[in-house]
């Protein structure tokens, strides 16, 4: 007998953004309801019981607060990770008052969300929580700092390499392909454009230095973020002379 997949409610206006977060949690084992407002949502959402809400704030008819505060009211709501452009400490406060999980700001990474989908789940079913520091391959990444250490010295890299490296070194022995990870580092869907990956990913190796590279070439498909067998990480390359 099958087990059915777990329900995530996605509140969003946008045609086009709606299905990219459906496609992505589908990818993840989820299954998915859409509502494109927030009345029609409040609605459906009193009488089914997704795992967890996606919400976002700025909805017709009825805003993603507003949602928020009468699913709160009515006792028993699920999680919800609100969607909202407003990124002012204000907006983000309120939202967590009203009980919010937690909040991604728009423009974001697909990938990401399914992440704080997955944290979410574990935190609310007693699991370990998702690390927000994380070592892999003697590469640590600090996604609260936004900083990275190489055997336990500091790098500098660009948002979207960061952005890279985050996606990458949480699935470790998943392909990517070009497209997810453009898609993941810009927050966006830039068809026609996975190849301007390559360009990152290399600046990436260069700047962490090890050799051999953790970020393995799937040819003609994308990149794999591989732990070595030894579970520590490869040698780091000297500066250039």
């Amino acid at each position: 007998m099958s087990t059915a997949k777990p329900v995530v409610a996605v509140v969003e206006d946008e045609p086009a953004l709606r299905q990219l977060l459906a496609a992505y949690l589908q990818r993840a084992g989820f299954a998915v309801q859409l509502y494109e407002d927030g009345a029609t949502a409040l609605a459906g959402l009193r009488d089914s019981t997704p795992v967890l809400v996606i919400l976002d704030v700025l909805l017709p008819k009825l805003d993603g607060f507003s949602v928020l505060e009468r699913l709160q009211n009515d006792g028993a709501a699920p999680p919800v990770l609100l969607l909202t452009a407003k990124s002012t400490e204000a907006d983000r406060l309120r939202g967590l008052q009203l009980g919010a999980d937690d909040y991604v700001t728009k423009p974001f990474s697909p990938a990401e969300v399914v992440l704080r989908v997955e944290a979410i789940l574990r935190r609310v079913r007693g699991g370990p929580p998702a690390p927000r520091t994380r070592t892999v391959a003697g590469i640590t990444v600090d996604e609260d700092r936004h900083l990275v250490e190489v055997a336990g010295q500091p790098i500098t890299l660009t948002p979207t390499e960061f952005r890279l490296l985050t996606l990458l070194i949480h699935r470790p022995g998943w392909t990517l392909t070009r497209q997810q990870l453009l898609d993941g580092a810009v927050g966006t869907d830039f068809l026609g454009y996975d190849r301007n990956v390559d360009v990152h990913v290399a600046n990436l190796r260069k700047k962490l230095g090890l050799r051999p590279s953790p970020i393995h070439t799937v040819y003609g498909v994308g990149y794999r973020f591989e732990i070595p067998e030894d579970g520590g990480g490869g040698g780091v390359a000297p500066p250039p002379s």
